[in-house]
């Protein structure tokens, strides 16, 4: 329709001129299913608010993590941003970079929706931040082919857990696939032996910087990591594979277990699905509460918003429960509403009903750590997997505690 035309049909009161209102959004994205399930709900919402335009800027997670801060100060105006709760949230909102959503979470009844395990991440000096989009579970994920060969049932205790292992191994297969070449899944190990042996306070403690390295809990916590190499449990070579690697050797019965995500039910293929099975990392010391590692993924408004209340609206659309449960299901994760129906595979329904009955939540050791401080430790930590050098890689530890927490104070 030519503007001409427009402006007549407008002057005869036959047509109502409306502009729409845009949304400029941030996202990070690793996978096309990823894309897609952000570019479905863009259009959910402009359904909902016939007047509303979503533009995205996705890009992959590597990439918005150095752009993020800058995407924060962008004049042109983010209206809203992905992030990661916990201290990666609360170092912007010490900078006064994020937009406190106390309204939206009120008018929302959010409260009621999301438990206080979450909430607790999203929330800073009696002020809400942010709105929980999904998150997920660390657990292992098995061979059922080697479980049923071997006649093994899952483990639910640590000695169980090394009982299978030893029988595993026995049968000639590595019963543990850590892909330390991705940075990450060593410090997996670490967060989880210092929840089951420790407990939450104290791996919130260190991760503030707050225990030294050289506390003797830390020299337990490595004992027990370092006795899985020293029983040749983990896959040689481990520190050239990445995670990704796991899943073929998982599906086709060539490793035992693989300490990972529930989002790498995404990379698996539908066909594969059945032949991999779940179980939630074992209890070690039963006086410890059960503490799950659940990473959670936020949508923030940061303080430079161009339009605040499309985005309050957007934020608002977003925690429903229904919204939720559609998004995730093509996310491959988990929501965090209590209301949600996980629509989706065994896979994700197992780590769902693990989170639920967690007695509270770390977030990852990235991500509850100052970011300085986690680069630091989590090579440290990838390399005693591989040289179990106990004495060393305490001090390295220490050192990178002091210069990156003790520093900053």
């Amino acid at each position: 329709m030519t503007n001409r035309l427009l402006y007549l049909l407008t002057c005869l009161g036959l047509t109502t001129v409306s502009f729409a209102e845009q949304l400029n959004i941030g996202v990070s994205v690793s996978t096309s299913a990823q894309r897609e399930a952000f570019y479905s709900l863009a259009h959910d919402f402009e359904l909902r608010y016939p007047t509303a335009e979503v533009k995205f800027t996705a890009l992959s997670s590597e990439e918005y993590k150095r752009a993020f801060p800058s995407m924060l100060l962008d004049d042109k105006g983010f209206d809203v941003l992905y992030w990661h709760a916990g201290q990666r949230l609360f170092k912007f909102i010490k900078d006064d970079l994020v937009l406190p959503i106390d309204d939206v979470w009120l008018e929302s009844n959010l409260d009621a929706a999301f438990d206080k395990n979450i909430r607790q991440n999203l929330s800073y000096n009696g002020r809400l931040f942010a709105v929980p989009i999904s998150y997920y579970q660390i657990g292992f994920y098995y061979s059922k082919s080697v479980f049923e060969r071997l006649s093994l049932a899952e483990p639910t205790t640590w000695q169980e857990f090394i009982n299978t292992c030893e029988i595993i191994k026995a049968n000639g297969l590595p019963p543990i696939f850590v892909g330390t070449k991705s940075n990450w899944p060593a410090t997996a190990w670490f967060d989880y032996l210092n929840l089951r042996l420790h407990g939450l306070d104290f791996q919130q403690k260190l991760t503030k910087g707050e225990i030294a390295f050289s506390d003797e809990r830390i020299r337990t916590t490595l004992s027990f990591l370092d006795d899985l190499r020293k029983n040749g449990y983990f896959i040689e070579d481990h520190e050239n594979l990445e995670w990704r690697e796991s899943l073929p050797l998982l599906s086709r019965g060539l490793v035992g277990m693989s300490l990972v995500g529930n989002y790498v039910i995404q990379e698996i293929r539908s066909d594969m699905l059945s032949r991999i099975g779940f179980f939630p990392f074992p209890e070690i010391n039963k006086n410890i509460a059960n503490y799950e590692e659940a990473p959670t993924d936020v949508l923030i408004i940061p303080k430079r918003v161009k339009n605040v209340s499309l985005a309050r609206k957007f934020l608002a659309f977003v925690a429903n429960h229904e919204v939720q449960t559609k998004l995730n299901a093509k996310l491959g994760v988990i929501s965090p509403h209590k209301l949600a129906q996980e629509q989706t595979t065994p896979l994700t329904q197992e780590a769902h009903a693990a989170l639920s009955s967690a007695d509270g939540f770390s977030q990852f050791f990235d991500r509850d750590a100052d970011e300085a401080f986690a680069a630091a430790v989590m090579p440290i930590i990838d390399e005693f997997t591989v040289n179990g050098d106990m004495h060393n890689t305490i001090l390295a530890l220490e050192k990178a505690r002091k210069e990156t927490t003790l520093s900053a104070q």
